[in-house]
């Protein structure tokens, strides 16, 4: 923490009649740059003491709470509480601590100065603390209720220990992600209630209500959890290890402190994968995490070859008819077109072996290049016409220095592409479509090897 105050003639005199010894204070404000160092939402100083400095003109958006007790008036006041209601990242208003009941004061001025045209003030921002409460109580009463009509009962989790706090929390979170909708409603309102129990006191609340909040808070955080995913490129181990997780396993006392166990069923094709998932009970959190990651692999994918479009177009499909109806029958079905995409794309990313490149790179471009009018000649022509400019591509860059930063170097690269193009493509092709081609390869490079290769 620190003191911020004007500087004045005799300083050292004035504070020791008060018993105070400012000199440590100045030595601090002349030799840190503390305006700079609370600006800094990262930096240790979090407390400081103003008189008049800093009150007006100070812009500081991470400032969120502000503490009152000297009179302000009119625009001096309007500009103090503009320190602290600042928006910014996880801050939507500040908390003004009134120690001298300027509360009058404060809506008049704010009457004064957001007025409209017709001369009827503005709307009255302030919320008074009680009001404050009485919005959390509301709130978690939203969420409680939603979680009833959802079939969940929050007071069963609130009783619950151990594992069974642990599957209640599961529960919970299953039953608020069944739709888009679903998950948005109820993250709205645990939203809402962390931004508001940032601005009470611990002691505001009952420790009941703080235990609803808390409950609340752990579903929300339980359905924002991201799941570590093994590092394998066969989604039927993912699929795999997501399943096991979610088959309940009855739990007693002298488990507790034994590891986790899991089903071995490594190894395992996708009707089995399916009879698993007819075994879990909370089928809604499975296919939350199967969409994850899905979604995760469909993004290397496609930035592998954006030519794989059609996958990502299948996905979406599949997860907008499970948003669009919710019964049993459609979470079966979802689950099994999941597993089929998850198989396909399986197959695709071993596509080129079986099309005879050394590398998915190469399959890109010879993606980007096929046409279905081509011969059995031209077919094998072109595979090696692609491996070939690819390693001429990585060539070129690796001799470049920074090629994307220059236009000069930028031409060297696209004049290889239409070099290469025009000199070894198939008859077949003509000057247009090979433009767009060369066009479409750029932009693949361009994106992907912005340094050497």
């Amino acid at each position: 923490m620190a003191v911020v105050i004007s500087q004045e003639q005799n300083e050292i005199q004035t504070f020791k009649k008060w018993d105070l010894d400012i000199k440590y204070h100045r030595a601090k404000m002349e030799k840190r740059e503390l305006d700079k160092e609370f600006k800094d939402s990262q930096n240790p100083l979090r407390v400081v003491f103003v008189c008049a400095m800093w009150l007006t003109g100070f812009d500081v958006k991470c400032l969120a709470c502000l503490y009152l007790d000297k009179p302000l008036k009119a625009h001096t006041l309007m500009q103090t509480i503009a320190r602290a209601n600042r928006v910014s990242e996880g801050k939507s208003n500040g908390l003004i601590i009134d120690y001298i009941g300027i509360v009058k004061a404060l809506r008049k001025a704010l009457a004064d100065y957001t007025a409209n045209i017709g001369g009827n003030g503005g709307t009255d921002p302030t919320v008074d603390k009680d009001e404050l409460i009485t919005r959390i109580m509301e709130t978690i009463t939203k969420a409680k209720v939603f979680l009833s009509e959802n079939d969940f009962d929050l007071q069963m989790l609130i009783d619950a220990y151990d594992f069974k706090k642990l599957s209640y929390l599961q529960e919970a979170a299953n039953a608020v992600c069944g739709t888009i909708e679903d998950k948005k409603t109820f993250t709205t309102y645990a939203s809402e209630l962390k931004r508001l129990m940032k601005y009470i006191d611990r002691d505001d609340i009952t420790d009941y209500t703080r235990k609803e909040y808390e409950a609340i808070a752990a579903i929300y955080a339980e359905l924002q959890k991201k799941r570590k995913h093994v590092n394998t490129t066969d989604l039927r181990v993912q699929i795999n290890a997501i399943i096991s997780s979610y088959v309940e396993i009855q739990h007693t006392p002298t488990m507790i402190h034994e590891e986790p166990r899991r089903f071995d069923i490594s190894a395992i094709d996708f009707d089995l994968l399916r009879r698993e998932f007819a075994k879990v009970k909370k089928k809604n959190l499975v296919l939350k995490d199967l969409e994850e990651l899905i979604r995760m692999k469909l993004d290397k994918m496609l930035f592998a070859n954006p030519e794989r479009i059609n996958y990502y177009e299948r996905y979406q499909q599949i997860i907008d008819d499970y948003n669009s109806e919710q019964d049993r029958a459609t979470i079966e079905k979802t689950f099994m077109d999941l597993m089929d995409l998850a198989n396909s794309m399986n197959q695709e990313e071993q596509r080129y072996v079986r099309e005879g490149f050394a590398s998915d790179e190469e399959l890109s471009l010879y993606d980007m290049l096929f046409r279905e009018d081509l011969s059995k000649n031209d077919i094998k022509k072109l595979k090696e016409i692609a491996a070939a400019l690819l390693q001429k591509i990585k060539a070129k860059i690796s001799e470049l220095d920074h090629w994307t930063d220059k236009q000069e170097t930028k031409a060297a690269v696209d004049n290889l592409i239409r070099d290469t193009l025009w000199a070894q493509l198939p008859e077949c092709y003509d000057e247009v479509s090979i433009s767009v081609y060369r066009q479409q390869i750029y932009e693949y490079v361009y994106t992907r090897y912005k340094e050497a290769a």
